[in-house]
């Protein structure tokens, strides 16, 4: 590529990432920043994304997930099995302070059973290759966001536009997080009508899918709403959720 072309691709990329800021700078919940990075990922060619901490290992990772934008059925196996820890990105993440397509850092690694098991399962998904930026807070908190697709093909300029965007939005989000975390006390989390008509739908047994198909709404977007009234709660699945609904008398 000749230099007048690379100017070129950096200028038309760098423009995507301003107006990805622009677009997210007063997003207000969850959904824009989930809406914003979809066009980025089909925009870089990949089919999916999530932004996730890394738990310790006596952990779950339920309680970590920020925003997912994975297949559903793989998001739900994913979770069910808490394959975080014997997913070899997420593994080798730890270590690492710098962007890495999986197919480059996996090459030359020696993967047990278990971690083939997560990549050939992924496969089933498109999720072949993947574009992953490790995130590392001063407090030694650790997050990572993932970009996946059948195969993976990034300039150089395209990956320090991926990782500036990235970075963004964990942070974007984080502090959203935050906020509502200071929104609300103990004995009195702030839920929303929305929020407390999810918890009635769980409550009353149905899955994130069917909640979505009653409300008529998107599967991606009831199960993010559902994590969100998760951590107000202080809880890490649906029956604690609902447990801690009715205790709190925000169900009677």
């Amino acid at each position: 590529m000749t230099e007048l072309a690379v100017d070129v691709e950096f200028s038309t990329i760098s423009n995507v990432m301003f107006d990805f800021l622009t677009e997210t700078s007063s997003a207000q919940d969850k959904d824009k920043v989930l809406s914003s990075l979809g066009k980025i990922s089909g925009h870089f060619g990949f089919n999916c994304f999530a932004i996730s901490g890394i738990p310790l290992p006596n952990e779950r990772i339920d309680p970590y997930f920020v925003l997912s934008g994975w297949p559903v059925e793989w998001f739900d196996r994913y979770l069910e099995n808490n394959y975080v820890h014997i997913d070899p990105v997420i593994h080798f993440s730890k270590t690492r302070d710098r962007e890495f397509i999986w197919s480059e850092l996996l090459r030359d690694q020696k993967l047990d059973r278990h971690n083939r098991r997560v990549m050939n399962e992924a496969s089933e998904f498109k999720m072949v290759d993947g574009f992953s930026i490790p995130l590392h807070t001063a407090t030694g908190f650790q997050s990572i966001v993932s970009f996946a697709a059948e195969r993976v093909d990034l300039s150089t300029s395209a990956r320090r536009v991926l990782y500036v965007i990235s970075a963004y939005a964990h942070s974007l989000l984080r502090e959203q997080i935050a906020k509502e975390a200071k929104q609300k006390t103990k004995d009195s989390p702030r839920i929303t009508p929305r929020e407390r008509e999810i918890i009635q739908w769980c409550a009353a047994g149905k899955t994130a899918i069917e909640t979505a198909n009653i409300l008529g709404r998107s599967h991606r977007t009831i199960q993010n709403e559902i994590f969100n009234i998760q951590r107000k709660l202080d809880v890490v699945n649906t029956p604690q959720m609902v447990a801690e609904s009715f205790r709190l008398r925000i169900l009677r």
